[in-house]
């Protein structure tokens, strides 16, 4: 037993070695041509009922999209006509550029006033200083 122990030792040994030498090879599983061509066509027919179907929601699906892109551009035109047909607007309405004018118009003017008062106050206190200077 000790004289078989002691000739397997060495290779024991290298053992590790060559499991990493033969693990890092690659190995090649060699498949017919005629193989290959019976997955692929039962791989497609596998496929294809199910690449037709969604093609067929699909078609549905962008069918529908237009038919509703249709009908809110007819419903943007009849708008579009009834507010053509509709009174103009007279010019006594104000327009949205006039209300805003108005109202930036009114601010400056707050802002005038403020700054008058201010004005104002700054005199009355300048001229109490020249007095008490006097």
């Amino acid at each position: 037993m000790q004289r078989w122990l002691a000739y397997r030792k060495p290779r024991k040994l290298d053992f590790g070695r060559l499991a990493t030498v033969l693990s890092s090879q690659r190995h090649f599983d060699l498949v017919s041509e005629g193989d290959v061509r019976y997955v692929r066509d039962q791989a497609a027919a596998e496929i294809a009922p199910h690449l037709r179907e969604l093609i067929a929601r699909a078609e549905e699906l962008i069918a529908k999209d237009e038919r509703h892109m249709r009908n809110l551009r007819s419903k943007a035109a009849q708008v579009l006509a009834e507010l053509d047909e509709s009174k103009p607007i007279t010019t006594s309405s104000p327009s949205v550029s006039s209300i805003i004018t108005q109202a930036e118009l009114s601010e400056h003017r707050r802002q005038l006033a403020d700054l008058q008062r201010v004005r104002a106050r700054l005199m009355e206190r300048m001229a109490a200083l020249e007095r008490e200077m006097a």
